[in-house]
């Protein structure tokens, strides 16, 4: 009990951390560029699109390419795993046990297969779109719903990597 109260008293609110970093600015804009570029496109998946975003923005141009190309290579482990789990669930006919059976298993073989070609970085996104993709397939929609989210994911990597790049070559522009 001692060492969680230790833990939380950690947690105070430090009105001089409270500030706009340059990596903060660039993650706003990049959610700002995926959220208009679904409107004008109309098209779905803004959560999966921004999300990406967030995550794929790192401290500067490499490392957001490296963890963009890894969250890519993660999505497309976790939407060909839903794509095997669709053809299992429909040949059981949608039964729950289905559910309750392979999603933990091909759980499992999304991070085993993450952690074989050497991707660790890339399970979590992996496994959360193995998860939401197995968990809220809408009926029929199936494999366009997987190439979607890898798509959507993809908008995601390419913007946070984009804006990461323009917005340090204005800043280096600004600087001289």
């Amino acid at each position: 009990m001692k060492s969680l109260k230790k833990r939380l008293s950690a947690y105070k609110f430090n009105p001089k951390a409270f500030k706009l970093g340059m990596r903060t600015l660039k993650t706003g804009l990049s959610v700002f560029i995926i959220l208009l570029i679904f409107h004008l496109f109309g098209w779905q998946g803004l959560q999966i699109g921004c999300l990406t975003a967030v995550f794929s923005l790192r401290e500067d141009f490499d490392k957001s390419v490296h963890f963009g190309l890894s969250r890519i290579i993660g999505n497309s482990i976790g939407g060909i795993l839903s794509v095997i789990f669709f053809i299992i669930n429909q040949f059981f006919n949608e039964v729950f046990w289905v559910i309750l059976i392979f999603v933990p298993v091909f759980t499992m073989l999304c991070i085993m297969l993450n952690v074989a070609i050497n991707n660790k970085s890339g399970i979590i996104g992996a496994t959360a779109a193995l998860l939401i993709i197995t968990l809220s397939i809408p009926s029929g929609d199936t494999i366009l719903y997987v190439f979607a989210r890898v798509f959507e994911t993809f908008c995601g990597v390419f913007v946070a990597t984009l804006v990461n790049t323009d917005v340090d070559k204005l800043r280096q522009l600004l600087r001289r």
